[in-house]
């Protein structure tokens, strides 16, 4: 099955957590829109990042860090890639979800 959907393997990806600065969380915030119609909420709290999308469930998944930009939950395969600007602000984002690859575009701050 892993094979006719271009799965690397069937098997889950596997992650390692690291520690980032929890006041870096910030810049990440925000309304993001997916391939036009996916809309992902990223909350701070606490020191922790949270993704919030209606098929995850009502409750805000927490986001751990893999990298400096790069975090992932652990009870959906979800992953989330942030793009820096520049100016070190965060506008676009890519994320997997299972087999999934979603582009998107942070369209409104919600610190």
């Amino acid at each position: 099955m892993a094979q006719e959907y271009g799965w690397p393997d069937g098997r889950p990806q596997e992650h390692t957590v690291v520690k980032i600065d929890p006041t870096a969380l910030r810049a990440f915030t925000g309304v993001y829109l997916f391939s036009g119609l996916l809309k992902f909420t990223v909350t701070e709290d606490n020191g922790k990042l949270y993704v919030q999308y209606p098929p995850f469930g009502q409750e805000p998944q927490e986001l751990l860090a893999e990298s400096d930009n790069r975090f992932f939950t652990t009870n959906q395969p979800f992953v989330i890639e942030f793009q820096r600007e520049a100016d070190g602000s965060i506008k676009k984002a890519k994320a997997r979800n299972g087999p999934e690859d979603l582009e998107g575009e942070k369209i409104s701050d919600t610190r």
